[in-house]
C-alpha cells in the first residue's frame, strides 16, 4: 500500500486535503470517481515507517470464518458486522465498525471493505466476485482456507527462526563480552610485559580501546546508517530491484524466495479462477499478492502477451521467473482445459516443498552463524592467548 495526500473538491466544490492508501494512484482515481469527487491533485508519499495496522493473516482467517458461517446461517449483511463487531479484536473492531457504518451508509459490500484501506487487492476482488455471484459465503470460507494455510507456515517460519535468532544474540552478547572484559584484562596483563606482542594481539587490543571509549558515539552512528539506508532504499524503487534480483542469486535463499512468490502467486491465481474471475484479471490480481513491484512487473509483462493471445503456460514462460515444473503443470492444465485443476495440485505440491525448504534453509543459517561464532572466538584466542603462552616461556 502507497499513502497519498490529495487535494478534492466535493459535490458542493468545497475544497479538501484528504489522505488515502492504495496499490496505485488508479485506485485513487477510482476511489475519487466511486466517491463523487473531483481530483485537483494527488502527491504520494513517502514514509520511512508504515503507520497502518495491517491485519493478520490470523485475523483475516478468522474474520473470513465468522462472516462465511453467519452468511450461510441466513444472518442479514446490515446486522451481521454490528454481530461481529461486539466480539471482535481490538485490530478488528474499528475496521468492521467502518465496513459496517458503510454498508448501512447505503455502500456496496465490496466498497465498504475497500474504504478501509485494510485488505489487499486480491482479497477485494475476492468480495466482489462473491458479491456478484451472490455466493459470498463460499468465497468467505475460501479466503479462510487461504489465510489459515498462510498463518501456519508463517507460523512454521518463525519457528524455525527462533535458534538462528538465537545464536545471533549470542553471538552478539559474545563479542561485547570479549571486548568489555576479556580484552581489558589481558591488555592490563601484557602492559606490565616486556614480551613483545603479536601485530594481531596489538590490532585487537586497539580495536577493544577504541570500541570502549567510544561505544555509544559507534551505536549512533550505526543507528543513523541503518535509518538513512532503509530511506533510501524505501523511496529507490531501481535500488529496491537490484537488491531483490542479488538475493535471488544467493544460494539456497534464492531458491526458498522463488518458491515461496510460486506458492503464493499460483495459490491466488487458482482462488481466483475457482471464483470465476477471467484469466487476465486473475493474473493481475495475483501478482500483486507477491507484494513486490519488480516481480508484479515481471508478471505484469506475462500478462501483455497473454491479452495479445499468446498461451498462460508460453507468456510465464518468456519472463524466465517460475521454476520448470510449475510452468510445465500450468501448460499442460492449460491445453486439456484443466488449468484450475492443474493449479491445485501445484499448490499441495509447494505447500510440502516450502515445509521442507524452509527448514533446509535454517540449517544454512544456523551453520552460518555458528562458523562465524568459531571464528571470532578463534581470532581472539588466537590473538590474546599466543602471547601469554610466550610470556611463560620468557620466565
Amino acid at each position: 500500500m502507497e499513502s497519498y495526500k490529495c487535494v478534492v473538491y466535493d459535490e458542493k466544490n468545497k475544497r479538501k486535503i484528504i489522505n488515502l492508501e492504495f496499490e496505485s494512484e488508479d485506485d485513487v482515481l477510482k476511489y475519487a470517481k466511486v466517491n463523487n469527487l473531483k481530483l485537483s491533485s494527488v502527491k504520494k508519499k513517502r514514509k520511512l515507517f508504515s503507520t497502518r495496522k495491517k491485519l493478520s493473516s490470523k485475523d483475516l482467517k478468522i474474520l473470513c470464518k465468522e462472516i462465511g458461517i453467519l452468511l450461510e446461517s441466513g444472518s442479514e449483511i446490515t446486522g451481521l458486522f454490528q454481530v461481529l463487531e461486539k466480539q471482535a479484536n481490538k485490530k478488528l473492531k474499528p475496521v468492521i465498525k467502518q465496513i459496517s457504518n458503510g454498508i448501512q451508509a447505503g455502500n456496496s459490500i465490496t466498497e465498504s471493505f475497500r474504504d478501509t484501506n485494510a485488505f489487499s487487492k486480491f482479497f477485494i476482488s475476492m468480495v466482489h466476485t462473491g458479491e456478484l455471484s451472490s455466493n459470498l459465503d463460499q468465497v468467505m470460507y475460501t479466503l479462510s482456507d487461504y489465510y489459515d494455510k498462510e498463518a501456519q507456515l508463517k507460523g512454521k517460519v518463525k519457528s524455525a527462526s527462533v535458534y538462528p535468532i538465537i545464536l545471533c544474540v549470542a553471538t552478539i552478547l559474545s563479542v561485547l563480552a570479549m571486548l568489555f572484559l576479556v580484552i581489558p584484562k589481558y591488555e592490563e596483563v601484557y602492559s606490565q610485559s616486556t614480551v613483545e606482542m603479536l601485530h594481531m594481539t596489538q590490532i585487537m587490543i586497539c580495536s577493544s580501546k577504541f570500541i570502549r571509549n567510544n561505544f555509544i558515539l559507534i551505536i549512533l552512528i550505526g543507528f543513523i546508517l541503518t535509518i538513512s539506508i532503509i530511506h533510501l532504499i524505501k523511496n529507490n524503487e531501481d535500488l529496491r530491484r537490484d537488491i531483490y534480483k542479488t538475493l535471488f542469486k544467493v544460494p539456497q535463499l534464492g531458491d526458498y524466495m522463488l518458491m515461496n512468490i510460486t506458492n503464493k502467486f499460483s495459490k491466488a491465481l487458482y482462488i481466483l479462477i475457482k471464483s470465476g474471475v477471467e484469466i487476465v484479471n486473475a493474473i493481475e490480481i495475483s501478482a500483486k499478492v507477491v507484494d513486490k513491484k519488480y516481480i508484479y512487473d515481471v508478471i505484469l509483462d506475462a500478462n501483455n502477451s497473454i491479452k495479445e493471445g499468446n498461451k498462460i503456460g508460453e507468456s510465464l514462460n518468456d519472463i524466465n521467473l517460475f521454476p520448470t515444473m510449475f510452468i510445465t503443470m500450468v501448460s499442460v492444465g492449460e491445453e486439456s482445459g484443466k488449468l484450475e485443476e492443474a493449479l491445485e495440485m501445484i499448490n499441495k505440491f509447494y505447500e510440502g516443498e516450502i515445509d521442507q525448504k524452509t527448514e533446509v534453509t535454517m540449517k544454512y543459517f544456523e551453520t552460518g552463524i555458528t562458523l562465524v561464532m568459531g571464528l571470532i572466538v578463534g581470532v581472539v584466542v588466537i590473538a590474546m592467548v599466543i602471547p601469554m603462552f610466550n610470556m611463560v616461556s620468557a620466565i
